[in-house]
């Protein structure tokens, strides 16, 4: 337990939390981000983006249902283009890349607490079996078995693996690519992680780790939105105009043929480089009414951006008890101050 976690422990039982939360809040939006919601146990890909557990997500989403007034998606979309009608602090829940955990556990979950969020859709992804390069990575960094993984592109790097816990080299190899600029070529890197680990990245796999259309249409059905991740989950800023624009309406187009609501959009990422003026241009002229960044913070009325929508990321580290400060001091600071 770290010193944040201990700190939020002491002062649930304390009840100065709770206290906290009786004081009152003022105008301003938080919106958290989830990407899996899995076991990371034996997990064979990359267990960076497992948030949550079922159980801890569970847990969450009573807490939520109880001290907070959440939005279902309409309203959030609503809040981020009128402003104005904040009148104290709100949460809202949104996921990025639409893994199958999404529709397993997640989708029932929120059900049965009564609440409903968003969930954003590269559609490269959806109804197939591929897999993306940061999932890639993590197969072959725990599937090589190699001590030490010598990388060439895009720096030269040596990475030691421990066997017992490849985590640390998993997330130094990618962070290679991630803290790179727009000149990084994809392919050669995912080459050099080839060869550094000496097998070949899969393209595809037999367990399917992304939703399917159906269960995409099921969740919408149950009053759950799919908006979109782009088409390719590739980073936009990194891109011509073109192709940015081709990826935002790509998406759209392809998730409203899957009868799906389509009308918001989360960056691929999501800090602040990797989407710029070019990129929130392309995003309004797809017909997006707004789309969400990745880099933390909490949105007040007076310099809400609907093409900048800033998230709270979440993590296996956080419980209740933590979450529940974060957001009692967010209501009162309108800042992420926790």
């Amino acid at each position: 337990m770290n010193k944040r976690q201990a700190a939020s422990t002491l002062a649930a039982r304390l009840k100065l939390t709770s206290v906290l939360e009786r004081i009152g809040s003022r105008p301003a939006l938080a919106v958290l981000i989830y990407h899996r919601i899995s076991k990371p146990e034996g997990h064979r890909y990359d267990t960076g983006v497992i948030e949550a557990t079922p159980e801890q997500f569970d847990e969450q989403m009573g807490m939520l249902k109880k001290r907070h007034a959440v939005l279902d998606p309409d309203e959030l979309t609503d809040v981020i283009v009128n402003p104005r009608k904040l009148r104290h602090l709100r949460v809202a829940v949104t996921f990025d890349d639409a893994y199958r955990d999404n529709y397993d556990h997640a989708f029932p979950i929120l059900a049965s607490h009564g609440l409903r969020a968003t969930f954003f859709a590269p559609t490269h992804y959806l109804g197939t079996r591929y897999i993306p390069w940061w999932d890639q990575i993590a197969w072959a960094v725990r599937s090589a078995g190699k001590p030490e993984l010598r990388l060439t592109y895009p720096t030269e790097l040596t990475v030691r693996v421990d066997q017992r816990d490849p985590e640390p080299a998993i997330r130094a190899v990618i962070r290679a690519y991630t803290r790179g600029g727009p000149e990084l070529d994809l392919a050669r890197y995912l080459a050099a992680v080839e060869e550094a680990c000496e097998l070949r990245l899969p393209a595809e796999v037999n367990d399917r780790q992304f939703m399917s259309w159906e269960e995409a249409r099921e969740m919408e059905r149950g009053g759950m939105a799919i908006g979109s991740h782009t088409h390719s989950h590739g980073i936009l800023a990194n891109m011509s105009a073109a192709d940015q624009k081709r990826e935002c309406e790509e998406s759209r187009a392809r998730l409203k043929e899957g009868l799906l609501s389509a009308e918001t959009l989360a960056y691929p990422v999501g800090n602040q480089k990797t989407f710029s003026a070019t990129t929130i241009r392309c995003a309004r002229e797809a017909g997006y009414r707004c789309a969400f960044s990745n880099y933390g913070g909490i949105n007040v009325p007076e310099q809400m951006n609907p093409f900048d929508v800033r998230r709270i990321g979440m993590s296996l580290d956080v419980g209740v008890p933590e979450l529940r400060m974060k957001l009692a001091v967010a209501g009162l600071a309108r800042r992420e101050l926790w």
